[in-house]
């Protein structure tokens, strides 16, 4: 198998383990979630099945909790997959909040929960203020820093809001057409 599927931290009962193989193969079958060389996590205990690991989007997150929930031999679902959207959205947060990264554009990408920085601070302080922020969020794995220091860097700005104001008919576009 191309993807990742951790064997479960205990010993199983029988019925835990034909309840694992069955989870197993669901997902498996599931094209996309096999496709993205997902890791996934399959605990189970009775009937309740708990789903960790790292995926990389939000559907596959979503779809794989679905498709363990629609199983007749599984009561109780723990999707605790982590994608990777909400790494992003965490560390771009976590720097968009703290003012010494705040002002800067700095392009937050994850892959399996490995994130790479991009963009151009103006000294190594705020670039390893970058670095110290992102390390500190538990969805990271690891990180790739590849964050430029010095040149001209330009803050991120505001643009003002476009006028509400109501602007005059254009006589053109407003002549009905006649077939």
């Amino acid at each position: 198998m191309s993807w990742v599927v951790r064997a479960p931290d205990r010993e199983l009962e029988r019925a835990e383990k034909k309840t694992y193989s069955r989870v197993r193969r669901v997902l498996w079958d599931y094209e996309p979630l096999r496709a993205s060389h997902a890791e996934i996590f399959i605990d189970v205990a009775g009937d309740a099945v708990r789903l960790r690991g790292r995926v990389r989007t939000m559907p596959q997150k979503l779809i794989a909790g679905v498709l363990v929930e629609r199983m007749a031999e599984v009561r109780v679902v723990s999707n605790d997959l982590i994608a990777d959207p909400d790494v992003v959205r965490a560390v771009a947060d976590a720097l968009a909040q703290d003012e010494r990264t705040a002002p800067y554009v700095l392009r937050v990408e994850s892959r399996h929960g490995i994130v790479t920085l991009r963009g151009e601070v103006p000294d190594e302080v705020t670039r390893q203020a970058a670095v110290d922020i992102t390390h500190g969020i538990p969805l990271v794995s690891s990180l790739h820093n590849q964050l430029a220091t010095g040149g001209e860097v330009l803050a991120a700005i505001a643009l003002p809001k476009p006028s509400l104001k109501a602007a005059e008919p254009d006589p053109v576009s407003t002549t009905p057409v006649r077939a």
